[in-house]
């Protein structure tokens, strides 16, 4: 798949016309059996002319033809053309141009984090803990909507089956044998022959068609309703792209076409699930759902690091203050090991749009989540040294480390350029500042499994700033082959057809 990137810089309104000279029938066929040819986008790179095929890129010229397209006098695309359109879209004109030179660069990565690291995410996780968080983990107390049959209300089907059905259309749509059927799901011919002794509430092709229809489908009149009217030229493509939401698009001849089939299993993964069960955070159920998502989301970071079998994990304290209304909570979790505590607090946040967009105010943001969670560490951190009678099971002779865990990436926070607004506050009592990292959960599932050392030590050799990722800490370390809350999230997905972990 040979491409040529120009020397220069692309408008946008170039590459959109670059894009509609094309039928909007033939291209967007081209694009789904490219995609669902593909490797993972982590080995793109890996492989000598694919680099310009990512997922973002193939979804931004999908989009673009469904949406304003059409197939009356315009040429059928063929291989040279979608990869002559990719070498635009790697071209195209951006804002690094006109920023200021001390923020041009972090503000690029932010943007470029938010465009393209979504797509490069461990699946086997993003699934297995989509089941575990929502359907193995208990909180103390009852949850406000999240309750037995909520699934069946909103998803129209088991959490775990929503994700098994997820699943078989990505497998299917991906290793089909047949070339012309690539990119392309018929649900009459591909869920005939499944078997579905294994889900507990699907149990005819009607009732899988039906969850599809409902969550995954849409066609080009409802994805040209979601073309910006006029969008910025210079920040279009790193918006969102509505067929992350609905991955599958009808009209296009026998089932569905799936330009993208990587956005089938994002629509089942955590973050999918949050933004279906929670309504956009536009109405009065959808809010309860993100406020109970969040509860189950702290009780899950609790249920990973009592994986650690070197350390104390105790929840959240409730301490007196000096005087009248001083009182509070610490941070959600404090983990005692025999040569460092490390206080834990739980943000059930992702990156928001202005923050993926690379905003001026990008620091200002952080500040207040996840640097919120800072504050509390802080505190809590306090409140040990002074000696506060709620903590006196904590040993306040050990070094200590706070710990941000973050539902969704907030990628680059470890770097001093994103933590500019996040002033840390020196412990009164001690006259130094906690070190913090920020960690999001897949980073924590991976750190609780480590064999060769312990977790504290790697923590220990942390610089004080707290710039290094956990990730980076890991690097020559010895781990389990799986997690066990990961593993037995997994296990409780249908799996049927040509599926592979």
């Amino acid at each position: 798949m040979p491409y040529s990137v120009p020397a220069s810089g692309v408008p946008d309104s170039q590459y959109v016309r670059r894009i509609l000279r094309h039928s909007q029938s033939s291209l967007v066929e081209l694009i789904a059996s490219t995609s669902a040819q593909l490797p993972h986008p982590r080995d793109l790179r890996e492989h000598e002319g694919l680099g310009v095929y990512g997922p973002w890129a193939l979804a931004d010229a999908a989009w673009i033809s469904l949406a304003l397209g059409q197939d009356i006098n315009r040429a059928p695309a063929q291989p040279r053309d979608l990869a002559q359109i990719l070498g635009f879209y790697l071209a195209l004109d951006d804002p690094f141009y006109k920023e200021s030179p001390q923020e041009k660069l972090t503000r690029l990565l932010l943007r470029v984090a938010g465009q393209q690291f979504i797509w490069q995410v461990d699946e086997y996780a993003e699934l297995s803990r989509a089941v575990a968080l929502l359907t193995q983990t208990s909180t103390p107390e009852p949850l406000k909507v999240i309750g037995p049959g909520w699934a069946q209300d909103v998803l129209g089907c088991s959490v775990a089956d929503y994700v098994g059905l997820a699943r078989y259309v990505w497998a299917t749509t991906t290793s089909i044998p047949i070339p012309e059927l690539k990119g392309r799901f018929i649900p009459d011919m591909m869920l005939a022959p499944a078997d579905y002794s294994a889900f507990s509430t699907l149990r005819s092709v009607a009732d899988a068609t039906a969850v599809l229809e409902r969550h995954f489908v849409t066609d080009a009149p409802g994805l040209q309703a979601t073309y910006p009217a006029s969008p910025d030229p210079l920040l279009r493509r790193y918006g969102h792209n509505p067929l992350r939401t609905t991955p599958l698009v009808a009209g296009f001849g026998e089932g569905y076409l799936v330009p993208v089939p990587a956005a089938v299993l994002s629509k089942a993964s955590m973050l999918g699930l949050y933004y279906t069960g929670g309504e956009e955070n536009s109405t009065p159920r959808g809010k309860l759902f993100t406020t109970d998502l969040g509860h189950l989301f702290e009780a899950y970071v609790g249920r990973q690091l009592g994986l650690l079998d070197n350390a104390t994990v105790y929840p959240e304290i409730r301490h007196p203050g000096a005087r009248k209304g001083d009182g509070g909570k610490s941070v959600d979790w404090i983990v005692v090991f025999p040569d460092l505590v490390l206080l834990v607090e739980v943000k059930s946040a992702r990156p928001n749009a202005n923050l993926r967009l690379g905003a001026e105010n990008y620091a200002q943001m952080l500040a207040k989540t996840p640097g919120e969670g800072f504050t509390q560490i802080e505190k809590t951190d306090r409140l040990i040294s002074e000696g506060n009678p709620a903590f006196a099971q904590i040993p306040s002779h050990l070094p200590r480390r706070g710990m941000v865990i973050t539902m969704e990436p907030f990628h680059l926070l470890n770097t001093a350029e994103l933590r500019a607004g996040i002033q840390p506050t020196p412990n009164p009592v001690t006259g130094e500042t906690i070190p913090i990292t920020t960690a999001s959960i897949h980073e924590l599932e991976h750190a609780v499994t480590i064999t060769d050392i312990s977790l504290s030590q790697l923590l220990l050799t942390d610089p004080p700033n707290g710039a290094l990722t956990l990730l980076q800490l890991f690097t020559g370390h010895e781990f389990l082959e799986n997690n066990p809350i990961l593993e037995e999230g997994w296990k409780a997905i249908p799996l049927f057809g040509p599926q592979q972990r």
